[in-house]
C-alpha cells in the first residue's frame, strides 16, 4: 500500500517533506517546509499541505502519474503555524486552520485543483484561562454535510461555518467544549460528534443535535495524557495518547464511548488513521510509522509491521 506521510522539517523536526512509502520502502519525498498536516482533493489528484511556519503558507501538488509531486501552486495563509487544512466537499475551496495566528483563511481552487486568491480570513477572539489558550488557536478544520466544523483549542469551542459562493465563512453556531478542555481534533460517527481534549485528556462527546453529552479519560495510564487524533471504523473508536503512548480502544453505541483497552505504540503518537484492518500511527518523537492490524472479533489492534520516518506527524493511506 502507499502512503503519504507528512512531518517536521528545519528547527521543528528531522523530515524533508512529505514522504512517499511504499509497503515497507521509502520510493520518494516530495520537498516541503514542515507539511505538518496534508489532504487529499475529493475528486482530483492533488494533494494539499500547510506550511507549519510563521509565515503560513499552503501548497498543492499534483498526484496523477508522469507528474507525481510536482507543485501547483501555494498561497499564504495571512496566520502564523497553520496545523490543519480541508478541502470543502464541493471541492471548490481550501480551508486553513492557523494555530498560532488564531484564524481561518479561505482559498479558492481552480478547475485543476491548484490554489488561487484568497477569499477570506476570519479571526477568532475567545480564548480561556489555561496557559496554553492566552488565545484563540484553531486547530482543525472539518467538513460536514452542511458546511464545516473549526475545532479551537484556545476558545474551548467548535465553530461551525457555511461556505457562500464567493468564499466567505458565515458563521451557524457555536458548540462549546468544558471550560479548560482544549479541544483539539474531531470526528463524526453516526451523526455523533467525538473530540479529542487535548488539555483535560478526555474524549468528549455530543450527540446526534450536537448537545454536550459527557467525557471520559482517554487513557487509564497515570500521567500527563495529551490525546491527539481518533479515528473509527463506525463500530470502535480509537483515541492516540501522547504521554502514555497507547492508542486507546472504546466500543461506541447510543451512550458513551465504552472503554476497552489500550496498546502501546512509539513515542508521542501525533497521528493515526484506520483503513479497512489496519491501523496507522505516525509516532513523531521516536521517528516511526507502526502498522497495526484490528481483530475483527474484538477490536483491538496488535502490531505488525514498523517503518522508520523522520518526525511523522500525520499519515495518509
Amino acid at each position: 500500500m502507499t502512503m503519504l506521510i507528512g512531518g517536521y522539517t528545519g528547527d521543528k523536526g528531522d523530515g524533508t517533506g512529505i514522504t512517499v512509502l511504499d509497503g515497507d520502502h521509502v520510493v520518494g519525498v516530495i520537498p516541503a517546509d514542515s507539511p505538518s498536516w496534508i489532504a487529499r482533493h475529493p475528486d482530483l489528484p492533488v494533494l494539499y499541505g500547510v506550511a507549519e511556519v510563521d509565515n503560513g503558507r499552503v501548497h498543492a501538488w499534483s498526484l496523477a502519474d508522469g507528474s507525481f509531486g510536482r507543485e501547483l501552486a501555494c498561497g499564504e495563509t495571512a496566520g502564523a503555524e497553520p496545523a490543519h487544512l480541508a478541502v470543502d466537499r464541493s471541492g471548490r475551496f481550501l480551508i486553513t486552520a492557523n494555530y498560532s495566528g488564531g484564524n481561518i483563511s479561505v482559498h479558492r481552487l481552480s478547475e485543476d485543483g491548484s490554489i488561487g486568491e484568497r477569499t477570506d480570513v476570519v479571526e477568532h477572539t475567545a480564548h480561556g484561562d489555561l496557559p496554553r489558550q492566552e488565545s484563540a488557536h484553531p486547530h482543525m478544520v472539518r467538513p460536514v454535510d452542511d458546511g464545516l466544523v473549526v475545532i479551537d483549542l484556545g476558545g474551548d469551542a467548535a465553530y461551525q461555518y457555511r461556505l457562500n459562493d464567493d468564499g466567505k465563512l458565515v458563521l451557524d453556531d457555536v458548540i462549546t467544549a468544558p471550560a479548560g478542555s482544549g479541544p483539539r481534533h474531531i470526528l463524526e460517527v453516526g451523526g455523533r460528534y467525538y473530540l479529542t481534549a487535548e488539555l483535560s485528556g478526555e474524549v468528549l462527546s455530543y450527540d446526534t443535535d450536537r448537545q454536550f453529552a459527557g467525557a471520559v479519560p482517554a487513557s487509564t495510564k497515570d500521567g500527563l495524557n495529551q490525546p491527539s487524533e481518533l479515528a473509527s471504523d463506525g463500530r470502535y473508536l480509537y483515541v492516540a495518547n501522547r504521554g502514555p503512548n497507547t492508542v486507546s480502544v472504546f466500543r461506541l453505541g447510543d451512550g458513551a464511548p465504552q472503554y476497552i483497552t489500550e496498546v502501546p505504540v512509539g513515542d508521542w503518537p501525533r497521528h493515526i488513521a484506520v483503513d479497512g484492518d489496519r491501523l496507522y500511527v505516525a509516532n513523531e518523537r521516536s521517528h516511526e510509522v507502526m502498522l497495526l492490524r484490528i481483530d475483527a472479533a474484538t477490536g483491538i489492534p496488535a502490531h505488525e509491521r514498523t517503518v522508520s520516518i523522520p518526525s511523522p506527524t500525520v499519515v495518509l493511506p
